[in-house]
This record gives C-alpha cells, sequence and structure tokens, in this order.
C-alpha cells in the first residue's frame, strides 16, 4: 500500500457523515449509493403497451445528487422496446396509480449496446425516493434482466458509477383459450 492511497483511506474514515462527495483519482463518488431499487410493471402480457416502473432511493448521506442511471440488458429473448416519448417521474416508491410530471428526465437509448440512459435535469437530491416511469411496448415472453449502475452528478470530467442490483421483469405468453 502506497503512502497516497494510506491517506485517503485515512481521510475517508475521519470524514463527517453530512453529504459529502468523495473525490479519488479525479472521480467523484457517492459515499453511500442509492437503495431498494426495483423494476415493476403492472402489465405483464407478451406484445402489451406497458409502463415500467423505476424505483430508487437516494440515502440522505449519499454524498452527491443522482444525475443519470443506466440500464444495460443482459437477458431476454428481444431487445425490449422502450420508447423515448412521455417519461415522467414522481417523488416516492412505486405506485400502481401515481402519475408523474414529463420533462423531468431524459431518456438515451443504445440499441446496438442493449442499453439506456436516464437523465434526470435536475438531479435527485439525497433523501429523496424518486420513480421514474418509462412507457414501452413489452416483447414476447421470457425473462427479461438488466445490471443498473448510477452516476453522481458531477463537475468533475470522468463520471464514476455505482453498481446497482439484477432488475428483473417476467413477461407472459397471452393465453385467450379461457
Amino acid at each position: 500500500m502506497t503512502k497516497n492511497s494510506l491517506y485517503t483511506l485515512l481521510v475517508l474514515a475521519i470524514q463527517p457523515s453530512a453529504s459529502i462527495a468523495v473525490e479519488l483519482n479525479g472521480q467523484e463518488f457517492f459515499t453511500n449509493p442509492p437503495t431498494n431499487i426495483s423494476i415493476n410493471s403492472a402489465y405483464k402480457n407478451a406484445y402489451q403497451r406497458s409502463y415500467p416502473v423505476i424505483s430508487f432511493e437516494l440515502p440522505r448521506d449519499a454524498g452527491a445528487n443522482l444525475k443519470q442511471i443506466s440500464l444495460l440488458q443482459i437477458s431476454g429473448t428481444q431487445t425490449w422496446d422502450w420508447q423515448t416519448s412521455k417519461t415522467s417521474v414522481y417523488e416516492g416508491p412505486y405506485n400502481l396509480r401515481k402519475k408523474g410530471k414529463t420533462g423531468l428526465a431524459k431518456i438515451k437509448i443504445d440499441d446496438k449496446q442493449k442499453s439506456i440512459r436516464i437523465i434526470f435535469t435536475p438531479s435527485i437530491k439525497p433523501g429523496q425516493t424518486a420513480s421514474v416511469v418509462i412507457p414501452s411496448n413489452n416483447p414476447r415472453q421470457g425473462i427479461y434482466e438488466w445490471s443498473s449502475s448510477f452516476y453522481p452528478d458531477s463537475k468533475l470530467s470522468i463520471p464514476s458509477k455505482s453498481l446497482g442490483p439484477v432488475l428483473r421483469l417476467s413477461i407472459y405468453k397471452l393465453n385467450n383459450d379461457y
């Protein structure tokens, strides 16, 4: 262990619990990353219009505002058909009936990488619980999973990322035989 890395660890250990972002090697990090991360959808039939909701909590001692969430699809029989228009955000945990405000998040899709970036304007402040509603069309039946990453609002040129959990939705074949 070098003298510089030992000094960095000492500085991190004696920081107060107030909301102070950690800067290390030119990157800014959360002192406590987002928690209670989930994805939900009330509509789970194949090829059905749906409104998946991604919910998360940014702890009071996060150390930085949340600027962006990145989701990378890691399983599924098709690429998920996210729609970029009418994305909305509301404060609070997942709620089937809650409507959000549009214009608070911008969606950027990279079909080649099977990824989606949710960019918040303004960024989410520590102590807030937020949910993002992204209209989409469900693909064919199967299990769909995404790895999640969270990026702090940083003035530094290289954003750091905090890895979140794998998010999962199951889509079912519509059975009209009844």
